[in-house]
């Protein structure tokens, strides 16, 4: 049985959500009754000409789901309708965990792949491995099935049971785990760490949920133990969640009473207000917060309450564009739905919101600030100045006060080869690549001491890269690829198997740390900590005055 909302409780959705109150008390609220009345007698009339004349049979209550679906976004691109798994997953995520096994799995080679399995998980107690296929779940064939299929069949209640099998390579037949699900946290803060001696990074992408200002808490304590005296605050690829975290995670860094964002909401109603830093940080070390296209909604609060402030340096690339409040709420039998009750404002008045008046919903989600017409200056009504009185803009997403390029987007080139590099690590760590004996993992490694020029990336290794790709390209023809396009990314290449590598012996968090040097977001965020903490402090003395 399909888990969803019946028939009877979507339909009674989209008559609340059309009717409205029933009460009468005016001429005006009399015709609104009239009025929605009609609409919810033409629904009715539609639905019942489709159900008897249509080509093949319907399913009512999924009809009525996109109906309800494209009410919503005839409004704006983010107000969305969830039926109740969806709802439930999203409820458990915003509290930092869900319900599964416990890895990290993709879409590689036109198949679902495990790329990392979770500490303390039922998939890192069970032993699944970096480059395991996923073919089987509780014994039904997973080969055609996208990766969001193959998630959605690990999830499910806590403590139920689940078989799920794999080919492995070096192993000739499938291996089958029993696995029982169970609560995998999702923490807003995938990794921290001294990146420099004195210089505490913090990795906040996971977005903005009901843990996060306790977890930025501790990780600053616990940094600051280890020596940090400023930070990098990391919010690239941060979707954005709940405000009251956004609110008391830029209390962290500004002083007490400073506006953190202006929320205003429909003309008289009761949803206007400035919040504010109610504590108030405590010391003005420097900071430095990364942001890119995929920052959104409360990772551009922060970014744009400390810019706006002069608190700190924003560095990286133009951040999203989300300048919506949404609140969740619940309708009958566990669904709900998410609508959009206000837009915020950044402290100096800047509405971060993107125009998503033209265009499709494909092309406002895909469409980014940082490149093409996006790209284009500002209108000058949406011109601003921070408190120093430096010139910020509005109406298109947080612009970085040091714009650094990202050196990880993909080529086409690239985002097919990925597939056959994929394959080729696999095999190498799995012992298989016989210049290279030396990759050989049994699984993955937690808390490695990180040593010296660990799996480096021989010509010999690339050699070796070069013959599979071969024949990868040989058997997967519909891919497009020539050994050209493998030749001229051999220094990607390079890169790439070196950091999968990592990835499949010490996990995701290891993996960055080995890598940091190759980031160059993150080296211009550290080499800006100086002006930073210059910025901070002139805004600091301008305050006293």
């Amino acid at each position: 049985m399909k888990h969803g909302v019946g028939k009877v409780a979507v339909l009674g959705m989209l008559a609340a959500l059309l009717a409205g109150d029933a009460r009468v008390s005016s001429p005006a609220a009399a015709s609104e009754e009239t009025s929605r009345a009609r609409i919810s007698r033409d629904y009715t009339s539609a639905l019942g000409v489709i159900r008897e004349s249509y080509v093949e049979a319907v399913e009512e209550d999924k009809l009525t789901k996109a109906a309800i679906q494209g009410m919503l976004q005839e409004l704006d691109p983010h107000s969305n309708f969830f039926d109740r798994k969806a709802f439930a997953e999203m409820n458990s995520e915003q509290r930092s965990h869900y319900f599964g096994i416990g890895a990290e799995i993709g879409q590689r080679n036109r198949g679902t792949y495990v790329l990392e399995p979770f500490e303390n998980t039922p998939a890192g107690r069970a032993g699944l491995r970096y480059g395991d296929h996923i073919v089987a779940i509780d014994g039904k064939d997973t080969a055609d099935w996208p990766s969001d299929r193959v998630r959605n069949g690990l999830r499910g209640e806590r403590g139920t049971a689940l078989k799920v099998t794999v080919r492995r390579v070096g192993v000739a037949e499938p291996l089958t785990f029993t696995l029982q699900r169970d609560a995998v946290a999702l923490p807003s803060i995938t990794n921290y760490y001294l990146a420099r001696p004195g210089i505490g990074y913090i990795g906040l992408a996971r977005g903005f949920h009901s843990t996060t200002h306790d977890e930025l808490t501790q990780v600053m304590a616990d940094l600051r133990k280890q020596g940090a005296t400023s930070f990098v605050l990391d919010l690239r690829g941060n979707p954005g969640g709940y405000l009251d975290q956004a609110i008391k995670v830029s209390d962290k860094f500004l002083k007490r009473g400073q506006v953190v964002v202006s929320v205003r909401g429909r003309e008289g109603g009761d949803f206007s207000r400035n919040l504010v830093a109610e504590r108030g940080a405590t010391d003005n070390f420097p900071l430095v917060i990364l942001i890119n296209e995929g920052s959104a909604s409360a990772s551009e609060i922060v970014a744009g309450a400390v810019q706006d402030h002069d608190r700190g340096l924003i560095v990286g690339e133009t951040s999203f564009g989300k300048g919506l409040v949404q609140h969740i709420f619940p309708l009958s039998e566990g669904a709900g739905l998410t609508l959009t009750i206000a837009h915020f404002y950044t402290p100096s008045g800047r509405l971060i919101q993107r125009d998503y008046s033209n265009g499709s919903f494909y092309e406002y989600i895909t469409r980014r600030n940082s490149g093409g017409a996006a790209a284009a200056p500002k209108p000058q009504q949406e011109e601003r100045r921070t408190d120093l009185g430096r010139t910020v803009f509005g109406g298109g997403g947080i612009e970085p006060d040091i714009k650094v390029g990202s050196a990880d987007k993909l080529t086409p080139a690239q985002l097919r080869l990925i597939h056959g590099l994929f394959m080729f690590t696999r095999e190498l760590m799995a012992g298989q690549v016989a210049t290279a004996p030396d990759f050989k993992r049994g699984g993955i490694e937690r808390r490695h001491q990180l040593k010296p020029n660990e799996f480096m990336v021989t010509d010999e290794t690339l050699k070796a890269y070069r013959a599979f790709m071969e024949n990868f390209i040989r058997e997967h023809q519909d891919y497009g690829l020539t050994l050209a396009q493998v030749d001229e990314n051999m220094i990607w290449a390079r890169k790439q198997i070196r950091q999968e590598a990592f990835l499949a012996a010490y996990g995701r968090d290891t993996a960055q740390r080995a890598l940091n040097d190759l980031d160059l977001q993150l080296q211009r965020a550290i080499a800006e900590l100086p002006n930073s903490a210059q910025l901070a402090e002139q805004s600091w003395r301008a305050m006293k005055r």
